[in-house]
């Protein structure tokens, strides 16, 4: 999906807000970590690609939509005294499609964005 695609979709959720791609991208980054979290997997962040990049195609359009743009929206909401009414329904929207993504796209991550490594909780203090 287009980033300006993405920056409308944000900007028409926060009720007509016109804030620019650099003004809403540390909200999207949130967004990405929470995906990464939830999916066990490494995309990139917004603020990680390459300065002039136009699309962020990683991810399904629908995940995009229902899951960054409802994510950022939640996150600023959240930080906004005037938005504390409309984030309630927000957080239940991105809690939604978080679920949804990982339910239905889990095991659709590509291998490249796979996180392969993984630090044990609880080492294992055992003597052999």
């Amino acid at each position: 999906m287009k980033l300006q695609d993405i920056v409308n979709t944000v900007n028409e959720m926060l009720a007509g807000e016109r804030h620019t791609y650099l003004q809403l991208r540390r909200l999207l980054d949130k967004t990405i970590d929470d995906i990464n979290a939830q999916l066990n997997s490494t995309y990139p962040a917004f603020s990680d690609l390459p300065d002039g990049t136009a699309d962020y195609d990683l991810l399904p359009d629908r995940y995009i939509r229902s899951v960054v743009c409802t994510g950022t929206a939640w996150y600023y909401f959240t930080q906004d005294e005037e938005g504390i009414e409309t984030a309630p329904q927000y957080g239940m929207m991105y809690e939604r499609g978080l679920f949804l993504m990982t339910r239905d796209f889990f095991n659709e991550v590509p291998p490249e964005y796979q996180q392969t490594h993984v630090t044990p909780v609880y080492p294992d203090h055992s003597t052999d």
